[in-house]
């Protein structure tokens, strides 16, 4: 930004400050809003779907141990003959097993807890059973799906037993299940997050399956007494996600544990993902902001340099004025002294006739002569000089161009300066405004001259238009550049230093009130060339809409 003028600087800072607060604040309000809002919703729907793959887990179990059960029931249908008489037994669970690979050992009990029957991998027990929970809850409820257990034999299983009533006598067909069977069925559909953790409990919180803390089977969880419950239950605490669901087919309390970083982590990414978005849009704000700022003020700047520059140009003016009025008065003195000088050089050579010698005579002569010219140039200067009242009249254009020529001619010959004419013989006297026409053709010469300055060429052609008559002044000057061929118009635009720029919009405004025009044309070599175009006769004032406006023809 310019430093031409300081007092600007603060309204910079205003204006900043407005720009900065108008794009800040809503992109700061709107973007913390919607991060937010991105986030909970993130949230809340990786919570409901981890409610869904639990709940799908659930369903998955129950379906598993339902299953179990259905194809005991199956089991229960055989003749009593087979399930109790061990060598048929044996016969007959060699074909089960093979449908069946989930049962590795298989028993028949009577209703008193004797083991009738029995086919597996571990050694038969022929002890009583009818003090084990399974077998009880077995016998009363018809079907039993027992918490995990070591047994006899000190292996972890699950057993899994149904009664069957048929002929009269009850039997108890019992399977078990070990705990590697029961884990696959938590493992697949879990391997999303690293730190999860899923497992089963029974009513006093015991491991059923393994869980990834590392605690042996049917250790304590940690989570106490379960009591049953439906549906789902969510708790957030310490940075862990914990959901339980209860088990239909089984007491058994299904658990999945996540840590809260590990399942959020793409919603913390969003965050950063959001902060990243602010400050990179707001460094681009800032670097237009910047801008529009600067160039606000630059133009206030350059308004208010035109501003100072026109009043200066209108303090100049005034005081060309001013001084021009004193001139006026002086040269109207010295023109008096001149006459004066005419006179009495003309008295002194009537009255010496004779008396004095040739040489004096001839001196006498030529101080009367250049006395009068001297003089009649001055009266011409003071005239153009006056600001006569509008008057219409008949004006020779061809006679006024060759007095302003005839009035330039000391500065023409001084910088070697040609005038060359082309005048069409028909050119008639047009009606116009004598005083404001010379005004604005000795503007545009004056330009033709300043811009030719030393050995060159002016060259000036009046031509008839039909009911038109036209004035082109072409120089041998550098011509006009291109970029300020649409601005020569304007008032105060000049290249020179000591110009004021008011020759041409002056001489412009002239003649569109004398109802012509004024444009620039680009002769095809260097040079610059204006034409003016001038009615034959004035039609009285013209209003804004139907004055001409001046074009630039290539």
């Amino acid at each position: 930004m310019k430093n031409d003028y300081p007092h600007f600087r603060r309204l910079w800072y205003r204006v900043l400050v407005a720009l900065m607060g108008s794009a800040f604040i809503p992109l700061v309000v709107i973007g913390g809003i919607f991060s937010l809002y991105s986030v909970s919703i993130f949230k809340s729907r990786t919570v409901e779907m981890l409610v869904r793959d639990v709940e799908m887990r659930q369903q998955h179990i129950d379906r598993f141990l339902k299953d179990r059960i259905l194809e005991l029931k199956w089991v229960a249908r055989t003749p009593t003959a087979l399930l109790t008489e061990q060598e048929r037994f044996d016969e007959y669970t060699r074909d089960l097993t093979r449908e069946f690979p989930w049962i590795h050992d298989l028993g028949v009990f009577d209703r008193n807890g004797k083991q009738l029957a029995y086919s597996g991998s571990y050694v038969r027990e022929t002890r009583t059973y009818s003090d084990t929970p399974w077998f009880r809850k077995a016998l009363d409820a018809g079907v039993c799906i027992s918490d995990m257990a070591l047994g006899y034999r000190q292996v972890p299983h699950v057993s899994i037993a149904v009664r069957r009533d048929r002929d009269h006598a009850s039997l108890v067909i019992r399977a078990s299940i070990d705990a590697d069977t029961l884990q696959q069925q938590l493992e697949p559909g879990w391997k999303a997050f690293k730190k999860s953790d899923v497992f089963m409990i029974d009513r006093d919180g015991r491991y059923q399956t393994q869980s990834r803390t590392g605690k042996r089977l049917m250790a304590h969880s940690g989570l106490g007494i379960q009591e049953p419950f439906d549906g789902t239950r969510i708790h957030e605490a310490d940075g862990e996600i914990v959901i339980t669901a209860w088990l239909s087919e089984a007491p058994w309390v299904l658990v999945a544990r996540f840590d809260a970083d590990d399942v959020f982590s793409p919603a913390l990414e969003l965050r950063y993902l959001s902060i990243w978005a602010l400050i990179i849009g707001g460094i681009i704000m800032v670097f237009f902001i910047l801008l529009t700022a600067n160039t606000l003020i630059s133009r206030l700047e350059a308004k208010r340099q035109k501003i100072q520059h026109l009043n200066r140009q209108l303090r100049r003016s005034s005081f060309m004025t001013s001084t021009m009025e004193l001139g006026i008065s002086l040269l109207q003195e010295v023109t008096d002294r001149l006459g004066s000088i005419t006179v009495a050089s003309q008295w002194m050579q009537n009255h010496l006739a004779g008396v004095v010698t040739p040489q004096v005579d001839e001196d006498l002569k030529q101080i009367r002569e250049s006395a009068s010219s001297a003089q009649e140039r001055l009266k011409q200067f003071l005239s153009s000089m006056r600001s006569d009242a509008p008057m219409i009249t008949e004006v020779n254009l061809v006679g006024l161009m060759e007095e302003l020529v005839s009035w330039l001619k000391k500065e023409l010959t001084l910088r070697c300066i040609r005038v060359a004419w082309v005048v069409d013989k028909n050119v008639p006297e047009i009606r116009t405004d004598r005083s404001r026409l010379r005004h604005a053709i000795q503007n545009i010469l004056l330009n033709a001259v300043s811009a030719v300055d030393k050995h060159g060429e002016i060259h000036i052609a009046v031509a008839t238009e039909g009911q038109e008559v036209t004035v082109t002044i072409t120089d041998s000057g550098p011509g006009i550049p291109e970029a300020d061929r649409e601005i020569i118009f304007e008032p105060l635009y000049t290249t020179k230093p000591d110009g004021t720029g008011l020759g041409l919009p002056v001489a412009r405004d002239v003649l569109q009130a004398l109802g012509g025009s004024l444009i620039l044309v680009q002769p095809s070599d260097r040079g610059a060339a204006f034409r003016m175009v001038l009615p034959r006769k004035y039609l009285g004032p013209q209003t804004e809409d139907q004055a001409p406006h001046p074009t630039s023809t290539p």
